[in-house]
């Protein structure tokens, strides 16, 4: 479930999705590491195309699946915790 506080920018960020409006941007931090963010895209100009990157969410790197036996879930998440290993091996917890 999403909470309140962040209900707003999902549907913002499922609307440009749909739109076709989202973006995956390679980044460098200030130490030259390599990192993507996910951006909202706005055009600036309809007629060039020029647009604005809005910077909505980080990806993690490396995957996050390689942390996920050491996360553990809210305790007020409703369904079920669930992510592959680096076997493939489909993990509940």
């Amino acid at each position: 479930m999403i909470g309140k506080e962040s209900k707003a920018n999902f549907k913002t960020l499922m609307k440009a999705a749909k739109n076709e409006d989202v973006s995956i941007v390679s980044c460098k931090d200030a130490k030259g590491r390599e990192f993507q963010t996910i951006c909202v895209l706005a055009m600036v100009e309809p007629d060039k195309p020029t647009y604005a990157y809005l910077p909505f969410a980080l990806m993690m790197t490396p995957s996050l699946y390689s942390l996920m036996n050491k996360l553990e879930p809210p305790k007020n998440l409703k369904g079920e915790w669930v992510w592959n290993d680096d076997n493939d091996d489909l993990h509940i917890a």
